[in-house]
């Protein structure tokens, strides 16, 4: 396995991880910027501007980890070079799944506060 085959692989391997901290990252960072910039109370079609854009990006995490996990579960990520790393792959496509199901919840997990509480509150 080459140098580049292994960082696509380990890149899909952790795209659960991956999104979900990209995604953690603009949440709070977009949430900290509007309560200290004080447009936190700005409305776009009755809706508060903090809240939609969590769910928004929530949406757009969540579709990006559930892809991922299902390319792994329809084995369509890296393919094998040779009947000689199957257990390597199926390692891979097994922590791939893992990782993404794990991420899904952790994602959903960042979103809930959107709901619950009011921003900057």
């Amino acid at each position: 396995m080459g140098d580049t085959d292994f960082i696509r692989k380990s890149l899909f391997m952790t795209g659960g991880l991956i999104i979900w901290g990209i995604h953690f990252g603009l949440v709070y960072t977009f949430n900290a910027l509007a309560c200290a910039r004080r447009f936190a109370g700005t409305e776009i079609l009755g809706i508060g501007i903090v809240p939609l854009t969590v769910i928004g990006t929530t949406i757009v995490a969540l579709a990006a980890t559930l892809l991922v996990l299902l390319l792994a579960f329809w084995r369509k990520g890296p393919a094998a070079a040779s009947r000689d790393e199957k257990p390597v792959n199926d390692f891979m496509r097994y922590t791939t799944i893992t990782i993404a199901g794990l991420s899904l919840v952790a994602i959903a997990w960042n979103g809930l506060p959107a709901f619950l509480i009011p921003p900057c509150g």
